[in-house]
């Protein structure tokens, strides 16, 4: 049986989350380990799904790609008072830390970082933006991860895929090499993070091992602007399973709606 499945990028955020959720270390992270959840549109349903209760998404953010067009404002940051503190699960208790990098001074091997990406490179690996001059987040968290083997997952939509290497890209961009009056919005650099990178793709074969997707396009018009498109192949009884799942979740998730104030 062949189905096809259209997600808007919201609801591709929640199948991304609930995937990772039912990741056999994430489990046992949640059980007897430590996990970060750093600030971000994706990780903020990560973290909905970890912690199984709503987030006030929209400030579990920094920076984002939005604003008014009539300013033609793009890449911005969320006010540093409106941000919610980032989130350290220790053994299931949810507790706000103040300074993550003062967090992660706890963390060892068999802890989790959640850190989301705005760019999946064609060698795929992704990538970070980095508005701040000494790296922002990503850069205060690179140093601890890699020095103790701390493992680093990075939920990532496919519609963030470019056709270029983004180690490449990190060698050309610069947030101190682009003029400000030619940026839409703050000039970046980009990261590289050397990650597990977990997609729509990575989500359909944990919640549905049993069947073969293929993203087959993206895109639209209206609400369907940024959406992406699947086909499901398999028996009859598990694509109908995963296709209900899916209207389900395409019934019930909101419109992700930012701060732009």
């Amino acid at each position: 049986m062949r189905a096809i499945v259209v997600l808007t990028h919201s609801e591709c955020k929640r199948l991304i989350a609930r995937g990772i959720a039912q990741l056999p270390e994430v489990k046992e992270a949640l059980k007897n380990r430590k996990i970060f959840v750093s600030r971000g549109s994706t990780t903020a349903f990560v973290l909905e799904e970890l912690l199984g209760e709503p987030v006030n998404k929209a400030h579990y953010v920094t920076g984002q790609m939005t604003g008014e067009k009539k300013d033609l404002y793009r890449y911005g940051s969320l006010k540093g008072e409106k941000r919610l503190k980032e989130i350290v699960i220790e053994k299931g208790v949810k507790k706000e830390v103040d300074s993550f990098q003062d967090a992660l001074q706890e963390f060892e091997p068999g802890d989790i970082i959640f850190k989301g990406g705005n760019t999946l490179g064609s060698d795929g690996i992704a990538g970070v933006y980095m508005a701040h001059p000494l790296g922002g987040t990503i850069g205060g968290i690179l140093p601890i991860a890699l020095a103790r083997g701390i493992e680093i997952i990075v939920p990532i939509s496919l519609s963030r895929s470019v056709d270029d290497n983004v180690w490449e890209l990190s060698q050309i961009l610069g947030n101190q090499t682009i003029d400000k009056e030619y940026a839409m919005g703050l000039p970046i650099g980009i990261m590289p993070v050397p990650g597990e990178v977990f997609t729509e793709l990575e989500a359909f074969d944990v919640l549905y091992p049993d069947i073969n997707v293929f993203q087959i396009g993206s895109g639209g018009v209206g609400t369907g602007e940024g959406s992406l498109h699947f086909l499901f192949i398999g028996d009859d009884d598990k694509v109908k399973v995963a296709y209900k799942d899916m209207v389900e979740l395409a019934k019930s998730e909101p419109e992700y709606v930012p701060d732009t104030e």
